[in-house]
């Protein structure tokens, strides 16, 4: 069969909103100076805007893609419910804030000019990872769609990966397989591989097929794309699974590939590890507003309401009653005070005391505690010694370090902190 048109142009029309948003964003981060922070402050609102402008497009022109694929490869598979395009952009695909991402930009050229660079290299380099990181996030919101397209269908029971030439090894080896509804789309930083919703291969060309790709390739390009050796192991008839590595290092889903945190929302790999059973992962699509039912006057999305904060690092009944008490009047409000230590959770707590200690071992006093403490008054006050004072500098840059992969929480704190 020959290459679906439906999938080649809903893949140049995904490649045209990404293009056209990242162009927008790099655009928009060329007006960040050397001052990161404060022009970062002007910069953001509208970077924000586009890029959600941007991924909103993205899944609303998902939204099609399934039907298209099933009337060309004449498959009949009527959904449940309706997809709903909005609920993939309120978070990113691996369930943080949008908006934490997106600062990430600027820890990252923080990072570069601590380490020694140019405040020009600096945002140059910030800029290369940005750029990178929404083409990845502007195809996984696409893909997190037709995932959930595929998974409201039940006579649909899978698909088969596709490629987009050019391809990397990794991605070459798992092109023309076939998955079930709920196994998360594998995927490395900026690949663009997608789904060909079918219950067998209906797509048996080489984008779907390993070995006709590698055949379709120049002896260079296999060599770029395999490696030297593995390239003359596939001519020469050996396996090309086992010469690429079956485990495809460095794939992996959009949830897998979140080292830190906690996802603000349940994303789409998350429903398909813990539902069990398609009727619940409908069910847990539905509850997340990813599918609505028929729409109807005032609305029919359900969704998750305010989370009750849950005690922080210091515990219901911990050091002291204060700690519950903020906790509680958190939970009564539903507002947590993101600089009461008493509510933080253990990574806030490490960088805020961190900051902390590295500020006052400034001002030529010792950090006994952090805060004001009743047993500071039985201990007399000192002057940190040259090693002490490395080691908390040392403790305060492996803080900053991590915000590169941390969770929103923390990236809100560092804000408030000024760092």
């Amino acid at each position: 069969m020959s290459a679906l048109q439906s999938s080649h142009n809903y893949y140049e029309q995904q490649q045209q909103i990404a293009a056209t948003t990242v162009a927008a964003a790099g655009k928009l981060w060329r007006r960040v100076g050397d001052d990161f922070s404060a022009s970062w402050a002007t910069v953001r609102p509208e970077m924000l805007q586009t890029v959600q402008l941007g991924r909103m497009a993205a899944a609303t022109s998902s939204v099609a893609y399934t039907p298209a694929v099933l009337a060309e490869t004449g498959q009949v598979a009527a959904p449940v419910g309706q997809v709903n395009p909005a609920a993939f952009a309120e978070f990113t695909p691996d369930g943080r804030d949008m908006g934490s991402l997106l600062d990430l930009s600027v820890n990252r050229a923080k990072s570069a000019v601590a380490s020694g660079s140019t405040s020009t290299a600096a945002r140059a380099q910030a800029g290369a990872w940005l750029s990178g990181t929404l083409l990845t996030v502007m195809a996984d919101t696409g893909r997190a769609v037709v995932g959930a397209d595929i998974a409201q269908r039940p006579t649909l029971t899978g698909y088969v990966r596709m490629l987009n030439a050019p391809s990397c090894s990794r991605c070459v080896i798992l092109a023309g397989k076939w998955y079930k509804w709920n196994q998360g789309f594998l995927r490395h930083p900026r690949c663009d591989c997608r789904h060909i919703p079918a219950s067998e291969n209906v797509g048996a060309d080489l984008s779907t097929d390993p070995y006709k790709y590698f055949e379709s390739l120049t002896p260079e390009a296999q060599t770029k794309a395999f490696g030297r050796i593995e390239a003359r192991s596939i001519n020469d008839g050996a396996d090309i699974y086992r010469s690429v590595n079956l485990k495809a290092r460095g794939l992996g889903t959009a949830k897998s590939n979140l080292r830190y945190g906690t996802p603000s929302k349940m994303t789409i790999d998350d429903i398909y590890r813990t539902a069990g059973t398609r009727t619940n992962a409908v069910r847990m699509m539905t509850e997340q507003g990813y599918i609505t039912g028929p729409q109807v006057g005032g609305g029919n999305i359900i969704g998750n309401g305010f989370s009750a904060q849950g005690f922080g690092q210091l515990g219901k009944g911990g050091k002291a009653r204060a700690a519950s008490n903020a906790v509680l009047d958190a939970n009564a409000s539903g507002v947590r005070d993101p600089l009461n230590r008493y509510t933080m959770t253990a990574a806030e707590r490490r960088l805020y005391d961190a900051k902390y200690k590295l500020d006052t071992a400034k001002t030529g006093v010792y950090p006994q505690s952090v805060g004001t403490n009743s047993a500071d008054k039985y201990t007399r006050p000192r002057v940190p010694t040259p090693n002490e004072l490395q080691r908390f500098q040392t403790d305060y840059e492996r803080q900053i370090a991590k915000l590169d992969q941390a969770p929103a929480s923390v990236l809100r704190l560092a804000r408030l902190l000024g760092i």
